[in-house]
């Protein structure tokens, strides 16, 4: 894998489908499934697997890839992973099959620390057919791993309401990452407000634009995480 620095900002979904490219033939029926969309290793387990399907009419190529996954503050980072052992690297898949994806630790897990990790599986352009037309859509899933070490502690939470910039923020300075699955927004004369998904890394954050009609609002926060149910509040804050 070619040394080189990525940046990639991400909306923190367990996986995320991003459009990688086109080619000159049909869309329809194009694309991948893979399962499961996260993996977990540490001190009592080194290795897992990934199931990629077909369950489209024609071949598929498919490139895997692994990163060394950081934040700085809110911005992701993604540096070409050395940790971790991804095979096989490149496969084709028949239409209707399936292939078994191994990931593995090159290094054992760090006592007290978790390190994380994304994975990502590409769909690589084929030659068309003779009758091909149109244009292909391809397909890259971003999925996360989390190494964890013996004895890590837990994530830790700190919400914090940003008027100037009309943000609500959610730090973790602890030693895992968190992942809220959902946030909900409640006020007293207002519809509750739903927003979207978001990893904070350890020491990194995440970040929501408040609607408009919520910013100056006293608000209760409940979010839903891997970390178990987050809750908080905040006054109303006076408008400039």
């Amino acid at each position: 894998m070619a040394a080189r620095g990525l940046v990639a900002q991400w909306l923190g979904a367990a996986a995320m489908a991003l459009l990688v490219g086109a080619a000159v033939w049909p869309q329809h029926a194009h694309g991948f499934q893979v399962r499961p969309v996260r993996l977990d290793l540490g001190h009592r387990q080194a290795t897992a697997q990934l199931v990629v399907s077909n369950p489209t009419a024609r071949p598929l190529l498919i490139q895997a890839e692994a990163f060394d996954w950081s934040q700085d503050q809110d911005r992701d980072q993604l540096l070409p992973s050395g940790d971790l052992i991804v095979n096989p690297p490149i496969f084709e898949l028949a239409p209707g099959a399936q292939q078994v994806v191994r990931v593995g630790l090159r290094r054992p897990a760090q006592d007290g620390v978790e390190r994380p990790h994304r994975i990502w599986l590409s769909q690589v352009a084929t030659a068309p057919k003779e009758d091909d037309s149109g244009v292909q859509m391809l397909l890259r899933l971003s999925l996360p791993v989390f190494v964890t070490g013996a004895g890590t502690p837990a994530a830790q939470t700190r919400w914090q309401r940003n008027a100037a910039s009309s943000e609500l923020e959610l730090h973790n300075p602890g030693a895992r990452h968190v992942h809220v699955r959902e946030l909900r927004l409640l006020a007293d004369d207002a519809s509750p407000t739903r927003l979207g998904a978001c990893y904070a890394l350890p020491g990194g954050r995440c970040r929501w634009p408040l609607p408009p009609a919520l910013r100056h609002k006293a608000l209760r926060i409940e979010a839903d995480s891997d970390a178990g149910p987050l809750r908080s509040h905040f006054d109303a804050v006076v408008a400039q």
